[in-house]
């Protein structure tokens, strides 16, 4: 299914909105682990059987190979850890690397990972082909809560939430009144040479919205854009830097992790534009060659949880979970799942269009890796 956007709203978040109590692990909540012999139950929701949780506790560190924001991840387990008692050890690399490394170790049966955190549909496609992961089975509360379209292969992996990938301004360099309000504005000869994106390659996010763009804005928009001079980066997280420290003006980003980055006080303005904003999905999965199955199902049921999925919500991505709030950025909440908001494709869709998007992306801006 794909939406198109039917109003845009435009969120200036500061570091002011953390000393409010906008963090980002901050769940509202006042939960703790379970006494001896007691079933893991956070906010009404079974997360794990007594024996479960307590085999769980026993297996030691799990190790948490991710795609997605070090910065958010961190707040995750950091609140999973504060729950149950149990470690998390977080592994971060860009998606297109992270793939590059979990198939390197599974080929040499020397994977690191209890559990894996991914976007991009060819990436976690391949992990799966590649026997990379096992089934994990989820509590009747969880399974009966997730959203339709959540689980595939039968629960082989999930969608642990949806990112949206929007872009910001740096607000130090850029006065809000000169601020660009809409993707049309970023080509504009007033942001030459001062907008960033990521390159197509570097995996679901940026392949999510390359198939936004060529579809809801169009390919001379992407020539128009390629002609300004823009700064390609090889990932998000540099980018976001960048943009932070000001070395451009304008930056294609996520929400979730120009928001995280917010939160630490980086000097940045988030834009939601009229035309539509790109959504995709962070697969997660619990790989076949961990020895902490019982630790790993606990934690893969407790992100997919109302509890989990509220701290992705909390930095404005869309939760999974029925019973989670809608996304928030600071004090401002962002259009419900089925309000039109988002620019969607399904997995066979991204698949389906994803070589000659690349292809093409790459002609028009001359990019060669």
């Amino acid at each position: 299914m794909k939406t198109r956007i039917i109003r845009g709203i435009a969120v200036a978040a500061t570091l002011g909105l953390l000393l409010a109590g906008c963090s980002a692990g901050d769940t509202g909540e006042d939960s703790q682990a379970p006494a001896a012999g007691e079933d893991f139950v956070v906010d009404g929701e079974l997360i794990a059987s007594a024996e479960v949780f307590e085999a769980a506790k026993q297996e030691g560190t799990l190790v948490f190979y991710t795609g997605a924001s070090e910065v958010s991840e961190k707040e995750v387990t950091d609140a999973f850890t504060a729950l149950t008692d149990i470690p998390v050890e977080i592994v971060r690399l860009a998606p297109n690397k992270l793939q590059e490394r979990i198939l390197s170790e599974n080929a040499a049966g020397k994977l690191g990972a209890d559990i894996v955190r991914i976007s991009g549909e060819d990436l976690i496609v391949a992990l799966a082909e590649d026997g990379v992961f096992q089934k994990t089975e989820l509590t009747d509360d969880i399974a009966g809560s997730l959203i339709a379209g959540a689980t595939f292969d039968d629960g082989l992996y999930y969608n642990s939430f949806d990112r949206v990938y929007s872009f910001g301004y740096n607000d130090q360099v850029i006065a809000e009144a000169d601020a660009p309000k809409n993707w049309a504005d970023l080509t504009s000869a007033d942001y030459r040479s001062q907008v960033g994106l990521v390159q197509v390659g570097a995996g679901g996010s940026t392949a999510a919205l390359t198939r936004f763009q060529f579809d809801e804005l169009g390919e001379k928009w992407m020539k128009d854009l390629a002609a300004n001079d823009p700064r390609v980066f090889d990932s998000s997280a540099n980018l976001t830097d960048a943009l932070a420290r000001g070395e451009i003006g304008v930056g294609m980003v996520p929400i979730g992790t120009a928001y995280s980055a917010i939160l630490s006080g980086a000097p940045i303005t988030i834009a939601m534009p009229e035309e539509g904003a790109a959504a995709y999905p962070f697969y997660l999965g619990q790989t076949k060659s961990t020895a902490r199955s019982n630790a790993a199902t606990v934690f893969v049921n407790w992100l997919l949880s109302a509890n989990g999925q509220s701290l992705a919500a909390s930095i404005g991505d869309y939760p999974v979970n029925e019973q989670a709030p809608n996304p928030t950025i600071g004090d401002v909440e962002l259009p419900a799942l089925d309000s039109n908001f988002l620019y969607r494709s399904t997995l066979e869709e991204s698949l389906a269009n994803l070589e000659a998007d690349a292809k093409l992306w790459m002609q028009i801006f001359d990019y060669t890796g």
